[in-house]
């Protein structure tokens, strides 16, 4: 597979990257910060710096060209791309409205557009991440549910849409993850007291990796990850 993986400087994208290269894939590496997506890509022996913004379709098209230059073509697109606004929407600014909003919806709507003809070649694969405040809109904050929910139904679309075109189109949705610790980390750090509250990177990376190597034709709609005792 020839896979361009977005959010890719740092947490799930990151450790998902790094497990496709290990496997041998080509891997390009997407995110804004330049230099640590270079740093990554030179660990890596099949991987390459791909830096760019999501949240500019001009930043998308340019990143698939240099990816379809360097591999030949794009197979698999994994968006793990996204931000956070913690605020309540009656405290937000418009500026962290505007970004969140460029970075987890236009940013997946963008870089979808930008990969597709690529994926429609060869039967290609497309999975995007996305949060469990999409599908289980009991609480606050309203900014991630409002996201999530148009991440969600973007992908609920598209695969209607690309199946024909032999897209494979697939969604991860999660709950806690530790996202800013090591990949495997001490089980401790995954556990509040003897509850397991929060998944690790790897335990998602694994979820990618067996929805990309699904045979042809094989379309896993959408997987749910959630550790077992988190509070929702």
């Amino acid at each position: 597979m020839r896979c361009l993986i977005t959010g890719a400087s740092s947490g799930i994208g990151e450790t998902i990257a790094r497990r496709l290269a290990a496997e041998g894939h080509p891997v390009a590496l997407m995110a804004r910060r330049t230099e640590r997506v270079r740093e990554i890509a030179a660990e890596l022996g099949s991987a390459i710096a791909v830096p760019g913004d999501v949240g500019s379709g001009e930043d998308c098209e340019a990143v698939v060209q240099r990816v379809v230059e360097a591999f030949g073509g794009v197979d698999t697109l994994v968006n793990a791309a996204g931000t956070w606004v913690e605020e309540p929407l009656h405290a937000a600014t418009y500026e962290q409205i505007r970004r969140f909003v460029d970075t987890d919806v236009s940013g997946a709507l963008q870089i979808t557009r930008a990969a597709l003809p690529q994926l429609m070649k060869g039967g290609g694969r497309l999975v995007h991440i996305n949060g469990l405040q999409g599908l289980i809109r009991v609480r606050p904050p309203v900014l991630y549910a409002t996201v999530e929910s148009a991440v969600r139904g973007l992908c609920e679309s598209l695969r209607w849409e690309a199946a024909p075109h032999g897209v494979h189109v697939g969604f991860i949705t999660l709950g806690s993850v530790a996202n800013t610790e090591a990949a495997t980390p001490d089980m401790v750090v995954l556990h509040s007291g003897d509850e397991r509250n929060r998944l690790s990177r790897d335990e998602v990376a694994d979820a990618v990796l067996f929805m990309l190597s699904r045979p042809e034709g094989v379309n896993i709609d959408e997987l749910v990850l959630t550790p077992l005792q988190q509070s929702f």
